[in-house]
């Protein structure tokens, strides 16, 4: 196949962000340290979190890209550079410097970047705002967001401003797993990667679906990445909670999990041909886009290859790796 496919789980951090924290640091409640060439940045007091020495990269973005037959990459925050323990105020701030530095490379490499915006969810008010004029003066192709905020799950109506910006905007929400329950159980073999990312998407989709977030917003569209967490593989036993358990079928969800499944979107970041079929089969090849987690080495240079791999229709194939990017995020 051509080199045609869209990358909907790519990471970015400008320099220009970076420059920002340096320079007015203070006031914004971000701190950038350097330390041997490693470079940190941590929000209102809170820990640091080192920075991937590629994630301000380009030109090995760019050959990247080209290795793994990617036309074109959404560029995306680093779930942990999204400042939710800034002020509401300090969040806006950080979170328009970061889409005009997104914006900025989409400039210069217009045919290879599309932009998902950063949008401060600690006041939903707030990001709402910030959405809509990323989406419309910035022509960013859709928001992102964490799993929760500072701990808060979104099975509340505090975040209905949020939800309801985004579904008059028809905008496409990506998810990422972030401040993972239970991480301090996991340190050991860097478990909070691999069970708490996946955990806390899918306890995030429980929260979401139990909760009756997609029957307030019925066309809210919610791509959740790592291939949706561990909700797919489990979905019986979220319907069956669902069926059997009171605090379950307490929460205001009209119908079990599985009735949401329209409003979920995954990429295919899961690695293994025979998994990323089964969510084919279940979520349906117009649910399902290409992703690499750029620029992790947890990632999966061989997403396009993998989908590419599958026994299936030559356009369902076309749909995972290009058509339903393009749809979504109005390319």
């Amino acid at each position: 196949m051509k080199t045609c496919a869209i990358d909907i789980h790519h990471h970015y951090v400008p320099t220009s962000l970076l420059d920002e924290a340096k320079r007015h640091g203070k006031t914004l409640g971000v701190e950038l340290k350097e330390n041997n060439g490693a470079k940190s940045l941590s929000f209102a007091g809170g820990p640091p979190f080192v920075l991937h020495p590629e994630l301000p990269a380009v030109e090995e973005r760019l050959k990247m890209m080209q290795d793994s037959k990617l036309a074109v990459a959404a560029l995306e925050a680093h779930t942990a550079t999204l400042g939710y323990r800034l002020t509401g105020e300090q969040g806006e701030i950080w979170c328009r410097v970061y889409n005009e530095g997104i914006k900025e490379l989409i400039t210069r490499h217009p045919d290879r970047f599309v932009g998902i915006a950063s949008v401060p969810l600690q006041d939903p008010a707030r990001a709402a705002k910030v959405l809509e004029d990323a989406i419309r003066d910035l022509k960013l192709c859709g928001g992102y967001i964490g799993s929760n905020v500072n701990g808060s799950y979104y099975n509340g109506s505090d975040f209905d401003p949020f939800w309801a910006k985004a579904q008059e905007l028809d905008a496409l929400i990506v998810m990422h797993p972030e401040d993972v329950a239970g991480a301090d159980k996991m340190n050991p073999y860097g478990l909070k990667l691999i069970c708490g990312n996946p955990a806390d998407s899918a306890l995030c989709l429980g929260y979401m679906t139990y909760s009756g977030v997609f029957d307030r917003f019925p066309d809210l569209k919610l791509c959740v990445l790592h291939g949706g967490g561990f909700f797919p593989y489990h979905l019986g036993r979220f319907d069956q909670g669902w069926h059997v358990r009171y605090g379950a079928r307490a929460a205001q969800a009209k119908k079990p999990p599985s009735a949401y499944l329209k409003n979920i979107y995954y990429d295919n970041m899961i690695y293994r041909v025979d998994t990323i079929d089964y969510l084919r089969k279940l979520a349906g090849a117009d649910h399902i886009m290409v992703g690499t987690d750029y620029p992790y080495n947890l990632g999966d240079w061989k997403a396009v290859e993998k989908i590419e791999a599958l026994d299936c229709p030559e356009s369902e194939k076309e749909l995972m790796l290009e058509g339903n990017a393009k749809r979504l995020l109005k390319i």
